[in-house]
């Protein structure tokens, strides 16, 4: 007796994937949506009627995603996380020196800014609240502080300080970024401060902080801006 035909995967399998893909892009808009508004209002100003409207999508497909806005400020924080942690993996690969890659970590943000302040608005607004974020730059910092300090560049009392310093210095260029407050060369005269800041002799700060950036081969969302998205 002939067995039944058994129906093949493949159809389920690409519904799936569908759903998955279609799940993704709708959760990307919401996030894109936030960092909009965290531009214009601050972190601490979202309602989710609001994310929904901005997004143009409903309430209940907000709260198919999110359930606070607490729960949305941690998922921006931990996207934008990832987003430039990536970058300056990219940019950053094949570079042994611990204090050349820090400068490229401090350049790397500075000329984000510049190419796009609402977006370092959206992300200035993000860094004092989302722990995921706070924790997931933190790591990349203290890496290259320990290499620094191990190839005899960068000589610092306290970790936990150095960390501190780069990420404040950091923070409040992109804030004189975001206010017009900037000169040429801003992002290589930050850097420089901070290696010397951080131990490195003044010869060595200058010519690290001037080096051309390394050019990664870019994928289709590295760099991009923030999307304005449809609105209603």
């Amino acid at each position: 007796m002939a067995r039944p035909a058994t129906p093949a995967p493949a159809a389920g399998g690409e519904e799936l994937t569908r759903g998955h893909k279609k799940k993704a892009r709708t959760r990307q808009q919401l996030l894109d949506a936030a960092l909009r508004i965290y531009a214009r209002k601050g972190a601490g100003e979202l309602a989710l009627n609001e994310l929904a409207e901005e997004a143009s999508v409903s309430n209940g497909t907000v709260y198919n995603y999110f359930r606070t806005r607490e729960e949305v400020l941690e998922a921006v924080g931990i996207e934008l996380a990832v987003q430039l942690s990536h970058q300056i993996a990219m940019v950053s690969e094949g570079v042994s020196l611990g204090a050349q890659r820090t400068a490229i970590g401090v350049r790397t943000f500075l000329r984000r800014a510049s190419a796009d302040p609402e977006w370092a608005s959206a992300l200035l607004s993000v860094v004092r609240y989302a722990e995921g974020m706070r924790s997931a730059l933190a790591t990349y910092v203290r890496g290259d502080l320990q290499v620094g300090l191990e190839q005899g560049d960068f000589r610092f009392a306290h970790e936990g300080v150095a960390m501190t310093l780069v990420v404040s210095a950091t923070m409040g260029a992109m804030a004189a970024i975001v206010d017009g407050e900037t000169v040429e060369g801003h992002d290589s005269i930050v850097a420089e401060m901070v290696l010397l800041a951080l131990g490195v002799t003044t010869t060595k700060a200058r010519q690290i902080a001037r080096l051309p950036l390394p050019v990664p081969a870019e994928s289709p969302d590295d760099g991009r801006k923030m999307s304005r998205g449809p609105r209603k």
